[in-house]
C-alpha cells in the first residue's frame, strides 16, 4: 500500500525526478504500520518537498460519534507495477500547498519543480538537453490535480 500526493500551489503542481524508477512522480511512499493513508501522504509530502499541505476534500463527510475512524477518500486508486514483480495499490490524493512553497526535494541534485497545466499538457520536461516525458497517469492526473484545486475546499486535513 502506497499513497502519492499531487501537491497544488498557485496554479501549479510539484514534481520531482525519481532516479531508481527514472521518471517525474509527485511525493509519495509507502504507507507506515499505524499510519492511514491521509497521515502517509501528508507524511510524505512533508518529507520529500519539505512543504506544508492539506488535503482536498472529494466528499462530505457522515458525522457521528463512536465507531471507526473515518479516512477521506483518494482521488484515485492506482494498480501499479513498477517492477514486474512489485506491485502497490497506490492511493492517490490532491493537495494545497499551506506553506513552505516552493519547498527543497530531499535530493538536492533533483529539484521540485512546480509544472503549470501547459507545461504537463506538453508531455515533456527538457533537462540536461534530454526530453524526460511524463508518465500518463502523472501527466493526467497533475493536470486534473491543478483543476481540481482551482474549485475544491480543503478537507481540514494539514500537515
Amino acid at each position: 500500500m502506497t499513497v502519492s500526493g499531487f501537491v497544488v500551489h498557485e496554479g501549479r503542481v510539484a514534481l520531482h525526478w525519481h532516479r531508481k524508477l527514472a521518471m517525474w512522480l509527485p511525493a509519495g511512499g509507502h504507507i507506515e504500520e499505524g499510519e492511514d493513508p491521509v497521515q502517509a501522504v501528508l507524511r510524505e509530502v512533508a518529507e520529500e518537498f519539505d512543504v506544508e499541505a492539506e488535503v482536498l476534500s472529494l466528499s462530505p463527510r457522515v458525522e457521528y460519534e463512536g465507531g471507526p475512524k473515518q479516512v477521506l477518500p483518494p482521488y484515485v486508486i492506482l494498480d501499479c507495477w513498477p517492477a514486474p514483480d512489485h506491485g502497490h495499490v497506490d492511493h492517490v490524493y490532491f493537495l494545497r500547498c499551506r506553506s513552505g512553497y516552493p519547498g527543497r526535494s530531499h535530493d538536492p541534485e533533483n529539484p521540485i519543480h512546480w509544472l503549470d497545466e501547459a507545461s504537463l499538457a506538453q508531455g515533456y520536461w527538457v533537462q540536461n538537453g534530454l526530453e524526460l516525458p511524463y508518465a500518463p497517469d502523472v501527466q493526467a492526473l497533475g493536470i486534473e490535480a491543478i483543476r481540481y484545486a482551482a474549485v475544491a475546499a480543503p478537507a481540514g486535513h494539514r500537515g
